[in-house]
């Protein structure tokens, strides 16, 4: 009995071992390998036989089996066609192995659509080591998709209408570069001596190559992209600027460019009746010699890098035309002042191009014209932003250029520089209507205010609101301005605070006892009861009073202290008429308040004027 169980055993763990995979180095030794650099774009097919499949899979019923293994961060894909190259219609079993970042697995029935099953699988791939995988399809449509030695699959659909697969192809994502290892050894192969049967052996469908196909192949073969076509290379080239915006505080401009550049490679010439009347080609960066640029004044080293790459456009005679799209950031310092117009602030900005490699001997030259920039004018989007541009383009020799900047490397840099210069304005209206308005009318409102009523509490509180709102007006302005210099117009708002504060001390002077004291100085009432000083500042003309207290001194006594009381009640009583119809106190204010009117006015003034 004990016998019993340990051949039941043995033939048990047979089974086991027999039906394991085993992935190792040993085995990636017999696998091919092909590498994913195209993103989601299933590009290159395989064909496979079906007596071959069926003969080396582990299980009769399995009418295919793939065993392969991926090395990528995510993404992924397998595709099982019944055609090369198969659209969105045609029905096909599409694969994706770590989608979403590496979070999930799902099989598709359709091209890129139509998911039947999906499974939750966080970190399935790995961008450092191989992860091996089984594809296998039963007679019964049983599709399974799982990880190699583990008892459950990863997916498992069983579909009613099952395709033949003839092809498969592989695919990753934009941005992620994915290799395959496939036609993997089988678990019977390796159980055996070395691989008694041989694996898989697809076969790469060769794709149907058009005239321009055919005619980039013959071009490209043996070109070495890295290495110039001549020693000294022409290179035409013309910017418009998409979009600018300037930070005064970092002293940087950010400016968008398109930028257009144009040379001849005569080794790229062609004969198009040769290649049935192909005249044009396009061609990827990297596959022939393009001319690449860095900005001097940058604030970051590198090179000028297009946002999404684009094609270079080649004719028949050689000539190479290459646009992009990208963002420059440079420095742009004001040296002039420490006083700025902000909001009205005008900037004096350059972006010096030259090439980036420094051996690279290139003559730069200007496109004169708009016709091949305009040529691009539906791609190249012009944005309205806070800034008035205008700008000069010109080139610099570069033995010019090297005797403006000497440095010890002249003997190697002798290409040409591009230099664009840029001015400006920013659209200052929204920023008129905030600031200006507020100060215009409160400057209005204090000089008005010097020909109402003085010396009242009105004229207090009024002067008081004003201070307020102007302080308040200040400090937003100084949390907006993004500059580390003076706008003017804090300026305007501090002498405008300097006037209202001074008018607020004078009258508050006035309604107290020292106002009294100082009006009854004899200096002053001398100066008030001036008729020029009361004409000019338009006071009203003092009355006269006389007293007459030596006349008739021969009367009698009685008559005399008659004459003395009538005349001093008469004094009293025009005296009191005086201090009510008229005070001095008041007099000084006025006098005060023309005055201050007259030079705000004047102050106020040139004020604006230097601003403006």
């Amino acid at each position: 009995m004990k016998w019993f169980f340990k051949v039941l055993l043995l033939m048990f763990s047979g089974f086991v071992l027999e039906s394991t995979y085993s992935f190792s180095y040993h085995t990636a030794l017999h696998c091919k390998e092909y590498q994913c650099i195209y993103g989601y774009t299933y590009k290159t097919y395989f064909k496979v036989s079906g007596l071959q499949r069926r003969r080396n899979t582990s299980d009769p019923s399995v009418i295919f089996e793939l065993h392969l293994a991926i090395l990528a961060a995510s993404n992924g894909h397998i595709l099982l066609s019944t055609v090369p190259m198969p659209t969105a219609n045609d029905p096909v079993y599409e694969i994706v192995i770590g989608g979403g970042g590496n979070r999930f697995t799902e099989l598709r029935r359709n091209l890129k659509r139509n998911a039947k099953v999906s499974s939750k699988t966080i970190g399935v791939l790995s961008p450092i080591d191989f992860r091996d995988f089984y594809i296998k399809i039963t007679e019964d449509g049983l599709i399974e998709f799982g990880r190699e030695n583990e008892l459950l699959p990863i997916l498992s659909y069983l579909d009613s209408d099952p395709i033949t697969v003839k092809f498969f192809s592989f695919a990753a994502w934009s941005g992620v570069e994915a290799k395959f290892l496939y036609d993997c050894p089988t678990n019977v192969e390796q159980n055996h001596s070395i691989f008694s049967e041989k694996p898989p052996d697809t076969k790469r469908v060769e794709a149907r190559l058009s005239n321009s196909d055919r005619l980039k192949r013959i071009l490209l073969q043996g070109k070495e992209p890295l290495l110039p076509p001549e020693h000294r290379m022409t290179v035409s080239m013309r910017i418009k600027i998409t979009s600018v915006d300037y930070d005064a505080f970092e002293s940087k401009l950010s400016t968008g460019i398109a930028l257009v550049l144009k040379w001849t490679d005569n080794s790229m010439a062609w004969n198009p009746s040769k290649f049935n009347g192909t005249s044009t080609i396009s061609l990827r960066q990297g596959q022939i010699w393009t001319p690449e640029f860095h900005v001097f004044n940058s604030d970051s080293p590198g090179m000028i890098e297009a946002k999404s790459p684009e094609m270079i456009t080649m004719v028949n005679s050689g000539e190479a035309t290459f646009h992009l799209q990208t963002v420059v950031h440079t420095w742009c310092y004001d040296y002039n002042t420490t006083y700025t117009r902000w909001p009205r602030d005008v900037y004096e900005c350059s972006i010096v191009i030259q090439p980036w490699e420094a051996h690279d001997k290139i003559d730069i030259q200007k496109i004169t014209g708009d016709q091949e920039i305009n040529a691009f004018a539906d791609v190249d989007e012009v944005f309205q932003g806070a800034w008035e541009l205008e700008k000069r383009e010109y080139v610099v020799l570069g033995d010019v250029w090297n005797s403006i900047y000497p440095t010890a490397s002249n003997k190697t840099h002798q290409s040409d520089r591009y230099i664009i210069k840029i001015n400006i304005k920013r659209h200052a209206t929204a920023y008129n209507i905030a600031f200006y308005t507020p100060l215009l009318i409160l400057m209005t409102f204090v000089l008005l205010s010097f020909y109402s009523e003085p010396v009242c509490l009105s004229r207090i509180w009024f002067y008081s609101c004003c201070s307020i709102i102007i302080c308040i007006g200040m400090c937003f302005i100084d949390n907006l301005v993004p500059s580390h210099t003076i706008p003017t117009v804090l300026l305007l708002y501090t002498v405008l605070l300097c006037g209202v504060l001074l008018a607020l001390l004078i009258q508050t002077i006035l309604m107290t006892s020292v106002g009294k004291v100082f009006s009854n100085n004899s200096l002053v009432q001398k100066l008030l009861r001036a008729q020029y000083v009361r004409y000019i500042f338009g006071l009203p003309v003092l009355k006269a009073c006389r007293i007459y207290e030596t006349i008739n001194e021969g009367f009698s006594r009685r008559d005399d202290e008659d004459t003395e009381s009538d005349l001093v009640s008469s004094r009293n009583e025009d005296l009191n008429d005086e201090t009510t119809e008229h005070s001095s106190c008041k007099d000084l204010a006025i006098v005060f308040d023309k005055t201050m009117f007259v030079v705000y006015s004047i102050t106020f003034a040139v004020m604006l004027g230097l601003h403006f």
